[in-house]
């Protein structure tokens, strides 16, 4: 018998109790119907401590006894990308992944490209840094996410040559 998604979900931490009220007033406000398989959706990025895309998404909720739809998945991001509760990024594997973005700071991808490993780097003279330039350009910045393909301490260990050799 499969679990209720009461019990699938362990207690969401607050900003992702914020990110699930913040989504269910925007979906009231459109006129639109904020639906379990959408919540399990949110909640599942927001418990995630890793970048998801569509179909990773798509797996964990249908293991974890959820009846959902890949275009319930799909049509939930596109909400959840309107509605600011999630920012989409492209990390060199050919896919988009989203990551939880309400409440957590702008911040720089560092993605190796021999193992893929992503490290996330927050700092305030970076943030500082785009918000002058923007404001240099007349352009009013909502957030940022930027990507930094290299390599990391990884190829020094292995004897893996570069994608770029």
């Amino acid at each position: 018998m499969p679990v209720t998604l009461r019990q699938k979900h362990k207690k969401p931490d607050v900003k992702a109790k914020l990110a699930e009220e913040h989504f269910r007033s925007e979906m009231k406000d459109h006129g639109l119907r904020c639906t379990l398989e959408r919540i399990a959706v949110l909640r599942e990025i927001y418990e995630s401590n890793s970048h998801l895309d569509a179909d990773e998404l798509f797996v964990k909720l249908k293991n974890k006894g959820v009846g959902i739809s890949r275009a319930t998945v799909y049509h939930t991001l596109d909400l959840l990308l309107k509605f600011h509760l999630v920012t989409r990024t492209d990390l060199g594997h050919k896919h988009t992944h989203y990551e939880k973005a309400y409440g957590v700071e702008n911040h720089l991808h560092m993605v190796c490209n021999v193992c893929g490993r992503v490290l996330e780097i927050s700092d305030s003279r970076l943030s500082s840094m785009l918000e002058t330039l923007c404001r240099q350009n007349g352009f009013e910045p909502e957030n940022f996410t930027l990507q930094l393909f290299g390599n990391c301490s990884c190829s020094q260990e292995t004897s893996l040559p570069s994608k770029h050799s």
